[in-house]
């Protein structure tokens, strides 16, 4: 169910994230949420993961708008920290064909805008992880 307000957007992410770390995949290290009004705001958080990679993340979000996020990057990187890949719809040069695209160890091509949830679910999903956590 899309948002209706900012504080709802807020909470919306909070859930995704608090199933997260419930599940035991990683833990919140920040998060700021940062109400400009009713409708806007900042979401910035940071989610570290058990192998120690680290999930750095921001919306800027306008519930009154169609897609919510009128802003906002993803970025996953390993301990070192090294690029793993990171979505973002920030202007680019040279100009790509949409606004909306991803950076991996290849380079950078046009994709769709994913979800925070989408994100999570890429990283969980995709092997990225090890089976058992690092012992740091």
């Amino acid at each position: 169910m899309p948002a209706t307000s900012f504080p709802d957007y807020a909470r919306q992410i909070e859930q995704v994230l608090n199933a997260t770390v419930a599940a035991g995949e990683a833990a919140l290290l920040s998060i700021q949420i940062d109400q400009r009004s009713s409708l806007r705001g900042f979401v910035i958080g940071l989610l570290h993961f058990n192998d120690a990679s680290q999930l750095h993340f921001r919306e800027f979000v306008d519930a009154s708008q169609p897609e919510p996020r009128v802003l906002y990057a993803y970025h996953y990187q390993d301990p070192d920290p090294g690029l793993i890949f990171r979505y973002d719809n920030a202007a680019h040069r040279p100009l790509l064909p949409q606004a909306e695209h991803r950076h991996g160890p290849t380079g950078v091509e046009s994709s769709p805008a994913p979800t925070l949830a989408e994100v999570l679910d890429e990283i969980l999903g995709a092997g990225y992880l090890p089976s058992e956590p690092t012992v740091l």
